[in-house]
């Protein structure tokens, strides 16, 4: 079962790797950091938001999603550390060259993806504003399909990220 489930997450990736060419490569790594940019710009509107309104609440958002991004990164730091290199890596596999320019190390979870699962719990905890919450869907998903075909993740990785990511963010 578990190989079947290896196997399948091997097949996606090389699937996937197939779908862009090297003239490609600055806009899918572009795309692998679209996330990161928009959770800045998400915090740091909500706190000058608070700010302009001279109201606390919106800075409070920012300020408790942040710290929910801190303690779910020092979890997924421990994680990534106690899962062992299992897998050959995306690009080895292929014997190309990545798009996404990553060393070499454990992609098991993904962080970006575990980055998004954490905005997305703390925006519904702490705003519930569900443009921002669409927004933060949107730019995941497309980030996640950046990640995988630009050769950095396989989308098992993925997954990973996205369930300890909202996992960590309940918790």
């Amino acid at each position: 079962m578990i190989q079947t489930l290896l196997d399948l997450d091997t097949s996606l990736l090389l699937s996937a790797g197939s779908l862009a060419g090297r003239e490609s490569a600055r806009l899918i790594s572009i795309c692998g950091e679209l996330i990161v940019l928009y959770g800045m710009i998400v915090l740091v509107g909500l706190w000058l938001l608070g700010v302009y309104r001279k109201t606390n609440t919106p800075k409070l958002s920012a300020l408790e999603i942040f710290t929910t991004f801190i303690l779910t990164f020092g979890r997924y730091s421990i994680i990534n550390l106690g899962v062992p290199q299992w897998r050959i890596g995306a690009m080895e596999l292929t014997g190309a060259t990545a798009l996404i320019p990553h060393p070499v190390d454990n992609s098991f979870p993904s962080g970006h993806a575990l980055f998004t699962a954490t905005l997305i719990v703390g925006l519904w905890n702490f705003s519930r504003k569900w443009s921002l919450i669409g927004g933060a869907i949107v730019f995941g998903l497309i980030t996640a399909s950046a990640r995988v075909i630009g050769g950095v993740h396989y989308p098992g990785d993925i997954l990973g990220g996205w369930l300890f990511g909202a996992i960590g963010a309940c918790i």
